[in-house]
């Protein structure tokens, strides 16, 4: 009982807080076939056959809820075709939905505007960029050659992004001439404002999936400068998530995914060499100049795996992955020419997650596609 009524104020409050916002800022409105709204372009271009837009506002107004929905509104209030709104599939995964359906038509902008001077650019995409590793650099870092292709990165004040949080959103910026204090963190400010906005399309259609070459070759040419000459051969990524974990009570943990004989891997593979590495223990930089200098990486399918777009043409990789997980990283390793062998596992106990799962990797298996790439 006192759990429904609980339920009902929260969504009373909230019913409250969308009428107010309301009488504050109006709704955005949807343009109407045939018109065209003077305070906002669109730039049409074209990178490898993949064609993109890159839309302008004078006066221009972000909305987002860090998560689903984002909404690029302009001076005339009119709701650009920039904006997201984002829906479920699944647990993992979301498809961007009509612009008739943005939250903002039917609930307006829920939170005080901030005001900012100059020219922003924003990078913002679905609410994975914003704690997600390889969503950060299929999704955010892209946008910004797609941007200069037409316009001059000079000219850009702030960078709005969706979250400083982690420092390798931070590095990765810096090392593109990006400043911290360019950067306005969307989890800071949901409504902002400023004299003239910019974004673009997303990079690989909302589709992470299916990363497209000429990205990941910015990415490679921006970052992959330098490489270790005699070491980080051969590495091992090394998750350590095993300690997550109670080896007596698997079922509570289904939806983890982890490497439950993570150790006897490690033990094995630094027998033949491997260096076993955790990335989280070198700044983004070295793990460029890591990645950059390895012939062969073994790895758990997960965010890491994602630094293979720094490796070089013919460097061997082992993923080992759930049998239901993506091939995302699959599909960088043919577009960089890298020689990729998947280990697919059924997980120990059926996780509610399709992409995760507890895993027991033989080690024969692993000896087998050593011994198919060598």
């Amino acid at each position: 009982m006192i759990k429904s009524i609980k339920i009902f104020l929260k969504k009373f409050y909230k019913k409250i807080i969308f009428k107010i916002f309301i009488l504050i800022y109006q709704k955005p409105k949807l343009l109407k076939k045939n018109l065209k709204d003077n305070s906002a372009k669109v730039y049409k271009i074209n990178i490898d056959k993949n064609d993109y837009q890159i839309f302008s506002f004078k006066n221009g107004i972000v909305y987002t809820d860090s998560n689903d929905t984002t909404a690029y509104i302009s001076k005339n209030n009119f709701l650009s075709n920039a904006s997201m709104q984002y829906f479920k599939i699944d647990k993992i995964n979301s498809f961007n939905g009509s612009i008739s359906k943005n939250e903002t038509l039917f609930n307006g902008t829920p939170k005080f505007r901030k005001k900012f001077s100059g020219t922003v650019l924003s990078l913002l995409s679905g609410g994975a960029a914003k704690d997600n590793f390889t969503h950060w650099f299929t999704d955010i870092i892209p946008r910004i050659k797609i941007f200069s292709i037409k316009f001059k990165l000079k000219q850009i004040n702030k960078y709005y992004v969706p979250s400083i949080k982690y420092k390798y959103q931070i590095d990765s910026l810096k090392c593109l001439g990006i400043k911290k204090s360019q950067l306005i963190s969307s989890e800071k400010y949901k409504h902002i404002q400023a004299n003239h906005i910019y974004a673009t399309s997303h990079p690989c259609y909302h589709l992470p999936m299916k990363v497209k070459k000429w990205s990941l070759n910015f990415i490679n040419k921006a970052y992959s400068k330098n490489s270790y000459k005699n070491k980080y051969k051969k590495i091992f990524i090394d998750r350590d998530q095993f300690k997550l974990i109670d080896i007596n009570n698997l079922k509570k943990f289904k939806d983890y995914r982890v490497l439950v004989n993570e150790t006897e891997i490690k033990n094995y593979l630094s027998t033949k060499g491997f260096q076993i590495i955790k990335p989280e223990d070198y700044s983004f930089a070295e793990q460029v100049k890591i990645f950059s200098s390895s012939k062969f990486v073994i790895g758990l399918y997960g965010a890491a795996m994602m630094m293979l777009s720094f490796c070089k043409k013919n460097t061997k990789v082992i993923e080992i992955k759930p049998k239901l997980g993506g091939n995302e990283f699959k599909n960088i390793s043919k577009l960089l020419k890298l020689k990729h062998k998947q280990i697919n596992l059924n997980p120990l106990i059926k996780s509610s997650t399709p992409q995760n799962g507890l895993l027991l990797c033989p080690i024969k298996k692993i000896k087998r596609e050593i011994h198919n790439l060598e």
